[in-house]
């Protein structure tokens, strides 16, 4: 497991805000930002709901990406 670092986040002067965590950075649109911060909420509130360690079996968005 990845040290429980502490990612930065910035606003920049060219309007963007940008999250860096290691050698990750993301950069984000203002109307970006808060889609990806609501979707985050909205799995972290699944996530609490659902027993430790199970799927959440189709409960997330429809659009979901596997990274693997």
């Amino acid at each position: 497991m990845k040290d429980q670092g502490q990612g930065r986040l910035a606003l920049c002067e060219c309007g963007k805000l940008h999250f860096t965590d290691g050698s990750v950075a993301v950069h984000f649109e203002r109307e970006e930002f808060f889609l990806f911060a609501e979707a985050v909420g909205r799995l972290s509130a699944m996530m609490k709901q659902a027993p430790h360690g199970s799927p959440l079996n189709g409960r997330a968005a429809t659009d979901v990406r596997i990274c693997h």
